[in-house]
């Protein structure tokens, strides 16, 4: 369910009752964002691109950022290349580069603060 002000209809993945899960970590990188005076676009976009991530990661059994090394990334790098949408069609090259690109600042955010080693 989105949180208060915002306008996603997608429902929010992972276990927020796991203090150390993705969707824990989720929940605090967006608050960060508001502190930081991201704009509610920006907040919306990431956090959904960070569920269709997190999604991904719950279906392959990972739910801890510790979890997560280049190789996974890579992975989900190659299902973005061969993801086919509802009419058949491939995700454009920019939809691809927004999806990892807000993966690159939610792990950023996770090293910065101490949360993964890197």
């Amino acid at each position: 369910m989105p949180r208060k002000g915002t306008t996603l209809t997608k429902k929010s993945y992972g276990d927020l009752t796991d203090v150390n899960g993705l969707a824990a970590y989720r929940e605090r990188y967006l608050e960060w964002m508001g502190i930081r005076n991201y704009s509610d676009k920006s907040k919306e976009s990431r956090e959904l691109y960070i569920n269709y991530f997190i999604q991904w990661c719950e279906e392959r059994g990972l739910t801890q950022p510790s979890e997560i090394t280049k190789q996974i990334i890579e992975r989900y790098q190659r299902y973005l290349y061969h993801y086919r949408k509802e009419n058949g069609e491939p995700l454009s090259f920019q939809s691809q580069h927004s999806r990892l690109g807000a993966l690159r600042a939610f792990f950023k955010y996770l090293s910065k603060h101490n949360y993964t080693l890197y």
